[in-house]
This record gives structure tokens, sequence and C-alpha cells, in this order.
């Protein structure tokens, strides 16, 4: 498939449009799948700031050596994949992979806000958070100590997410 045979494909089978929509749904799964991660970045996700933008559309065919088979209807695809952006920051990325008859095979969700050292510490003191609350539970901790120590971790995860976000 040539340069112009692919914008012709693209376009018959709505590849953009088809790219968008699946994207949508994987994310809206992942919100409602994923809600402790989802959880630990954002205090309040706002959809309006999540932006798609079409990335690439590869022509790809795929030669495997064991069967050696070039021109098979498996071997030929299309890979559309879009950056997902949140408040102009690439927060992941989603791809959707087509055979040559417009059918979608697969896709993929990956964010990538997990890997960066920061959610370490994030996560860290979350973790720190529902111990001192459960040591107030069980008496260990005075009431006045622990509201002093749990603001303080408040601010600093207040912190932490804002440096996500800008």
């Amino acid at each position: 498939m040539n340069n112009i045979e692919l914008q012709s494909w693209i376009g018959t089978y709505k590849i953009m449009d088809r790219t968008l929509e699946g994207f949508w749904v994987a994310f809206n799964n992942y919100l409602k799948e994923c809600p402790e991660e989802v959880s630990l970045f954002f205090d309040e996700l706002n959809l309006e700031d999540i932006k798609p933008s079409i990335d690439t559309i590869e022509y790809k065919t795929i030669f495997h050596p064991d069967y050696q088979i070039v021109d098979s209807y498996y071997s030929q695809r299309v890979i559309s994949t879009l950056d997902i952006y949140y408040k102009n920051n690439r927060i992941g990325y989603y791809s959707m992979f087509f055979y040559t008859d417009g059918e979608c095979f697969d896709d993929s969700l990956v964010t990538e806000w997990t890997g960066w050292f920061i959610t370490l510490k994030l996560e860290a003191l979350i973790d720190l958070q529902q111990e001192i609350k459960n040591e107030l539970v069980k008496n260990k901790i005075k009431k006045d100590e622990i509201e002093k120590i749990y603001n303080l971790i408040d601010k600093q995860i207040s912190k932490i997410k804002s440096q996500i976000h800008n």
C-alpha cells in the first residue's frame, strides 16, 4: 500500500474517527476499572482537559520467520496511534490495529504517569496517611497530634499533584 492508497484507505474506513471513538471507550473503561490509579494523580479529573491527538497512521507488513508468509491477510495491517494530553502534558497514547479490510482486531491504551519518580513519593505519602488513620483508630496517637501530621501530609500530596499537572 503506497501513501496515496493509504490516504484513501484511511478515508474509506474512517480510521481517524474510529480511533478517536475507540480511545474514549478505552479511556472511560480505564477510569472505571482503575479508579485508585486515577485518584492517585487527580483530585478531580476534568475530561474536558483530556485532549487526544492523532500522531501516526502507518501501514505495516509483518514478516514471521517461522511461517515466511508476507502476503497473507494477517500480515498486512495498519496501526493508528494518538497521543493523550492532559492540560498540555502528554500522559500516554492509544493505538488501534486494523487489517487491510478495515476490521479492527486490537487496541491498546498506555498511560505513562505511573512511571514517574514523583508517583513513588505520592504513593508513599498516601500510604503513610492511611497508616496514621489506622493508628488513630487504635488510639495509639492522640487526635490533635494526628491532625497536625495529617494536614502536613495532605499539603505535600496537594503539592505533588500540582507538580504533576503543571
